[in-house]
């Protein structure tokens, strides 16, 4: 993931500030990947209208991943994404022109899966001397060393194995592997590979990691040129998180209404493991796409102080820029 990340990076380095956007009722917003159940939030604001009421014709633009991401905002292909911060700070200087107005996933979603029975992964002692599959090219590996660190267990002792994303699962399901990087959501995945076992998420908040992930993110120069634009689609968007949360069986039915080559089955075990990554104490009492620029400032310099990053390094006030959430808090 980082090696993509250095090369968005290195491709948009030498692009000027992308050019500022009439404002326009027409706004396109780019997934961190292909759509997926997990996604459900944003095509609900779209079916229930939320958007429009804001006077917004929105257009939900998959992509190949979060670097792919990140290129379509930076270069305005994209005004708005839906953008991982880690990454985004990983990528340096030349992903500055992206500003994180909202925050989405309040709690990383980074696991090692295992299964029981088999390795059965619970605990982050078991991380040593486990033969992880992931990819040197990726900087969770880097992520989980720095968790064991905190935990007091020696990191270098964590073996990473290189293993293609899509060969994962199934060498987890095959038990060719005790454990591998996969984010949260991929249970459904690793239950339909390996159906007579469980899978196990060793999840990294609980081991300590407290930083954000996935928020909303706008071309910089977009929302200093729109920010009522950019806060109409905020105000939208968290409803549509909202309605999701509080519906999840409608929300289900709507996501495969506009996906169809879903599992709707898989759509609603993915909008249920959702609640872990994107409700928790601060959303409860403050809404839904709420920053705490302490825990900013957290995320920011756990990725620099962990993540290899060419270049100068982000700060938390050149992630994010506060203003842009609803004067009335969209709540749980």
């Amino acid at each position: 993931m980082l090696n993509k990340i250095l090369g968005v990076a290195a491709a948009i380095a030498g692009l000027a500030v992308a050019p500022a956007i009439a404002q326009d009722t027409k706004l396109t917003f780019i997934l961190d990947f292909i759509s997926l159940g997990r996604h459900a939030p944003w095509y609900v604001a779209l079916e229930k209208g939320y958007f429009a009421e804001e006077g917004l014709d929105v257009e939900i633009l998959p992509s190949k991943g979060t670097a792919d991401a990140i290129r379509g905002v930076v270069t305005g292909l994209a005004p708005v994404g839906f953008i991982d911060v880690p990454s985004l700070v990983a990528a340096g200087p030349s992903a500055a022109e992206i500003k994180i107005v909202a925050s989405a996933y309040v709690e990383a979603p980074y696991c090692v899966y295992s299964l029981n029975p088999g390795a059965n992964i619970t605990s982050a002692e078991q991380l040593v001397g486990l033969k992880f599959g992931s990819s040197s090219a990726s900087f969770l590996p880097q992520i989980w060393r720095a968790v064991m660190n905190m935990n007091g267990l020696d990191p270098s002792t964590l073996e990473v194995v290189n293993v293609d994303a899509g060969a994962r699962v199934p060498m987890l399901a095959a038990g060719q592997i005790d454990g591998v990087d996969q984010f949260l959501m991929a249970a459904p995945a690793i239950k339909r590979a390996a159906p007579d076992k469980e899978p196990v998420c060793l999840f990294a908040p609980d081991l300590g990691l407290d930083i954000y992930s996935n928020s909303i993110g706008f071309n910089k120069a977009f929302l200093e040129a729109n920010p009522d634009t950019a806060k109409a689609f905020v105000r939208a968007a968290l409803k549509g998180w909202q309605y999701t949360m509080a519906n999840r069986d409608e929300a289900a039915d709507i996501m495969v209404g506009r996906v169809e080559t879903l599992d709707r089955d898989i759509v609603r075990e993915e909008i249920d493991l959702l609640e872990r990554i994107a409700m928790n104490d601060d959303v409860a009492e403050n809404g839904f796409g709420y920053i705490d620029i302490e825990k900013m400032a957290r995320t920011v310099a756990f990725i620099n102080d962990n993540v290899e990053i060419e270049g100068a390094k982000l700060t938390a006030e050149d992630v994010y820029v506060p203003g842009y959430l609803p004067e009335e808090p969209v709540r749980p």
